[in-house]
């Protein structure tokens, strides 16, 4: 390996380490006179020391580079990769523009001058603080920062990897919009991959599923991955492809699809795709039988009415039973009532079951 490649691939270790200290120091110099260098944080490590201190009132001196400035919200721009794809309406930013809006912007956000647009910044991480303040018509309180690419997006999947407010399936976008421009190394880093392998599995969704079934979806809040897996391989064929589209576009033409949440939208797929396979001949009898047992679970049977000749409680499947009393309150009192009961009706239940074992033995 060449010098310049050792040089590089020491630049890189650096950027994700956080250690960018003597990078350029002269190799002339003899390691017996250098003077020990301090650790030099990463972009994000001197962020969070700078606030800390001015937390904490403490008397060291601050990185003038890092001190929080007042920049207007339309000079700033998004960063190279989307993180947030798929998230349609967010719910979650009105709440976050009442509080600034009540309280002000507690937490600054990070930007670098824009590559390519004198007098802007690009953000690498705060995208919806920014946004509040753009609808809000206000200031962003901001740490400006000279940043790499590589140091912009490893910045940007930190925080999304501290604050854990990403979908799965919007992981997955963010791999594979890096993965275009960055190495695995880097892209490992960005999302927070313990080893590089991650990345391909997150990029391996975004290359099988199609975009526009993403988008139908939504940013699906708590689905993992096994899951999107498995609509993931069932997208592999074209026929269930098409009759995803065709089933989603009459749901759409209805108005129910529009009806239902992000979650329950790929509930609603995750279900189909089996059901598809199921058509195709692909499932294993296993498969097949856990399709029938969700059928079979939807399905419903009254058990018990009230002294009304209301529903009181009713069967799903041959496993779980819901309390259906149309008052909250009687349900939640019938509910308590049942529990406090419940361990006896169990004792009655296998003292039943005894005896009739105890007959049938008798009979023999």
């Amino acid at each position: 390996m060449n010098d310049k490649r050792k040089r590089n691939k020491s630049k890189l270790s650096a950027i994700m380490t956080g250690n960018n200290a003597g990078l350029e120091r002269a190799a002339s110099t003899p390691a017996a006179e250098e003077l020990p260098v301090p650790r030099e944080k990463s972009a994000v490590g001197r962020l969070g020391a700078a606030l800390h201190s001015l937390t904490e009132q403490r008397s060291e001196t601050v990185d003038p580079s890092l001190i929080i400035q007042n920049l207007d919200a339309k000079l700033l721009l998004p960063s190279l990769a989307l993180d947030r794809a798929f998230e349609g309406d967010d719910e979650e930013l009105d709440s976050l523009v009442e509080s600034i809006s009540q309280n002000g912007q507690q937490v600054p956000v990070l930007v670098r001058p824009h590559p390519g647009k004198p007098d802007h910044y690009q953000i690498a991480y705060g995208h919806r603080r920014v946004k509040a303040c753009q609808r809000l018509d206000i200031a962003v309180r901001a740490v400006v920062e000279n940043l790499s690419d590589e140091e912009l997006v490893i910045a940007q999947g930190k925080e999304n990897e501290e604050r854990k407010n990403l979908t799965y399936i919007q992981q997955c976008y963010f791999a594979a919009e890096l993965s275009k421009t960055f190495t695995r190394e880097v892209v490992a880093a960005a999302v927070g991959a313990g080893d590089k392998t991650r990345v391909s599995k997150l990029t391996s969704i975004i290359r099988r599923v199609p975009e526009d079934l993403i988008e139908s979806i939504g940013s699906a809040r708590g689905i993992g991955r096994v899951k999107w897996e498995t609509v993931a391989k069932a997208c592999e064929s074209e026929g269930t492809v098409s009759r995803l589209r065709k089933s989603i576009a009459n749901l759409k033409t209805s108005g129910k699809w529009q009806g239902l949440t992000s979650p329950d939208r790929f509930a609603w797929l995750h279900d189909l795709t089996i059901s598809s396979e199921v058509v195709d001949g692909n499932l294993s009898p296993s498969a097949l039988e856990r399709v029938e047992s969700r059928k079979a679970a939807a399905r419903s049977t009254l058990l018990i009415k009230d002294s009304e000749g209301k529903p009181a409680i009713e069967a799903r499947g041959t496993r779980n039973f819901k309390i259906v009393l149309a008052d909250e309150a009687r349900a939640a009192a019938f509910s308590e009532y049942l529990t406090s009961k419940i361990n006896q009706l169990l004792k009655d239940f296998e003292q039943q079951e005894q005896k009739v074992t105890e007959l049938m033995g008798a009979s023999e």
